[in-house]
């Protein structure tokens, strides 16, 4: 092979490692920011991170009530994990309304990860104040796997499952009850301007009974999210 051939397949490379690096960035801000950990809110986990800081709302439906939330994550610049938080608005079909606050950490596992596919850890932890000085906390505990795939040098799609534990517990006063439920969360996640990312997704899984802590039935998900500083 001479060197003018070395040389342009070199380029073509690079251009595909570039288109990736852009798409990647538009990729990652699906909802990282939009899924902090709010108060029955899906558990939506994608595998892959955008180093800086991006910002994200979202809206979620279940069987009991809705909730309109806001977020922000940041990743630092070698992508190790990603932190995120947010406060949300549970509105509940009967009842008052609450503030639910969440955080979550996600760390994506390189070694398992490839340009396309991505494996992550993650867990969070969300609560809110229920009536009769109760409180209601849970932390999720899980993985992610996704696939991304450029669509162009601007857009992209990715999709994404993420199995997990959700540990509930309410306490009242000095009482209180734990219960431990196995939950799935899908997503897919369009990176459909730089920096701007469209998310949908579902949670389902084991359902909690009557009087006690947990997901109650199914999740549905919407989100949107801006990269403040993208990947280049």
């Amino acid at each position: 092979m001479g060197s003018r051939d070395f040389a342009s397949i070199r380029g073509r490379e690079g251009l595909v490692h570039c288109r990736w690096l852009v798409v990647a960035a538009g990729l990652a801000v699906g909802t990282h920011a939009a899924s902090a950990q709010m108060y029955d809110v899906p558990v939506l986990q994608n595998a892959f991170v955008n180093p800086g800081t991006t910002l994200g709302a979202n809206y979620a439906r279940g069987d009991r009530a809705q909730v309109l939330g806001a977020a922000a994550a940041w990743v630092p610049s070698n992508g190790v994990l990603q932190i995120s938080g947010g406060v949300a608005w549970f509105n509940p079909d009967t009842g008052s309304s609450h503030a639910t606050p969440g955080a979550r950490v996600m760390a994506p596992i390189r070694r398992l990860g490839s340009r396309t596919l991505g494996v992550a850890i993650f867990a969070g932890v969300g609560g809110m104040r229920l009536g009769n000085r109760a409180t209601e906390t849970r932390i999720p505990v899980g993985a992610s796997v996704g696939y991304r795939r450029a669509l162009s040098v601007n857009r992209g799609i990715s999709a994404y499952v993420a199995p997990f534990l959700s540990i509930s517990r309410v306490k009242q006063d000095t009482v209180g009850v734990t219960h431990v439920l196995f939950r799935v969360s899908i997503g897919v996640d369009a990176a459909v301007l730089p920096g701007l990312g469209l998310t949908l997704g579902f949670e389902g899984g084991a359902n909690a009974r009557a009087g006690m802590p947990g997901p109650g039935g199914s999740l549905l998900g919407v989100g949107i999210s801006y990269a403040l500083r993208r990947q280049r």
